[in-house]
């Protein structure tokens, strides 16, 4: 259900949102259609106004990229199943690995300057922590005597390649001058690389001073461990640091032995954290694993599921409900997918355009642990907004409030 608080935000998106009517998919009785044309051949100077209200009827929001982030809408495949037959299994939240950095320098330095703190969002290359390393600063006055000696170097050959040209120089002295460019060119490029190992450019150490180290954060994230202080030094094994992308997280599933056969890679879940939560969350099952544990007899498997908000922490603990593969499956949605507009029900598509969502009218059926099931206007699998349909179906209100006062 949407929050109170997001009321102000939704009538601020109402008021703002334009609106294109666009056909959307619904139950029309051919005759009846084929009547309506023949009319309106013979009425023409009805034909534009009945075009337009059939348009604002059926409708469709277009929303724009800065809309969209605005809203909160999620679009995933329709379930197939029964409503009231599901699986529940107990499930435990953690981070997605990939989204999770621990950060630490790669040779040894004493902090200098902290710039974050917990809580504080981050960017990727954003500089958390500055520190002084005396091995780096032997890197880098190494580099600049070796970029000097070779500049040197190279005048030298070319100067030699020039008298040899000339029948000055001898051959001897040329390849001489020749192989302490070469030498010299190579022990640069391996300094510049050995600084790259250690997380900085060349550039940074043309204007950093020698000793100066900048760590950085490798993601856009969140910074949740900071377990260092200023004058600590640090060995290349350390990582006080620890920066989340808490975005999207995995909803670990534990699913009985006789229940597994009933699910699917792309079911939809319906997380429910523990009693007393005000909201649950949707996800799709991305991998279940072929091992089956002897102790539990029980199968892991895993769900994605997005959270903007990022209200979804490691080590909670709720349950997963799934829709069970039975015979007679219907389309299953959330029950927030499905909206009431003009006295229907409807759910919103995707349409064939970037940010357009159709509300398409359907025929519901049973009702029973947070889903509803689609007897027609909906197939299994056909993508559907999942999360945001009552902002849509907000919208759309809006927009045929505005039409109906505009004729």
């Amino acid at each position: 259900m949407l929050q109170i608080t997001r009321a102000f935000p939704l009538t601020l998106f109402a008021a703002t949102l334009l609106f294109s009517g666009v056909p959307a998919a619904q139950e029309v009785d051919n005759e009846g259609s084929a009547e309506a044309s023949h009319q309106g051949e013979s009425k023409h100077g009805n034909e534009k106004v009945n075009q337009q209200e059939q348009r604002e009827e059926e409708g469709a929001v277009h929303l724009t990229e800065a809309q969209q982030n605005l809203l909160d809408i999620n679009v995933s495949p329709a379930s197939s199943g029964r409503a009231n037959e599901t699986v529940r299994a107990p499930v435990e939240i953690m981070f997605v690995p990939d989204l999770v950095a621990k950060v630490g320098p790669l040779l040894e330095a004493k902090v200098s300057e902290i710039l974050v703190d917990l809580g504080d969002k981050v960017s990727k290359g954003d500089t958390i922590a500055t520190l002084n390393s005396v091995a780096l600063a032997k890197v880098r006055a190494r580099m600049q005597s070796l970029t000097a000696r070779k500049a040197a170097a190279e005048a030298e050959y070319k100067r030699e390649r020039s008298l040899q040209n000339q029948g000055i120089s001898s051959e001897e002295e040329f390849l001489s001058a020749k192989a302490r460019f070469l030498t010299m060119s190579a022990e640069l490029n391996a300094a510049r690389e050995e600084l790259k190992a250690y997380g900085v450019s060349s550039a940074e150490s043309d204007t950093a001073s020698l000793a100066s180290y900048a760590l950085k954060s490798p993601i856009n994230g969140v910074l949740e461990k900071k377990d260092v202080m200023i004058g600590q030094t640090l060995s290349s094994s350390d990582t006080p640091f620890m920066v989340v992308n808490n975005r999207k997280v995995w909803a670990m599933i534990r699913v009985s032995e006789s229940a597994i056969g009933q699910l699917a890679l792309g079911d939809t879940v319906r997380i429910q954290l523990q009693p007393g939560a005000s909201r649950a969350y949707n996800g799709q099952i991305s991998w279940i694993s072929t091992q089956l544990d002897e102790t539990s007899r029980t199968v892991l498997a895993r769900a994605e599921i997005d959270t903007p908000e990022g209200y979804l922490r490691p080590g909670m603990f709720g349950t997963a409900v799934m829709s069970a593969q039975t015979n007679g499956a219907l389309p299953l949605v959330p029950r927030d997918a499905v909206q009431t507009v003009e006295g229907r029900d409807v759910v919103f598509v995707p349409g064939e355009e970037q940010g357009e969502y159709k509300a398409t009218p359907v025929r519901i059926g049973t009702e029973a642990n947070g889903w509803i099931e689609i007897r027609s206007g909906l197939r299994s699998g056909q993508p559907v907004v999942a999360k945001g349909a009552f902002d849509l179906m907000s919208a759309l209100t809006a927009k045929n409030r505005s039409a109906s006062h505009g004729h």
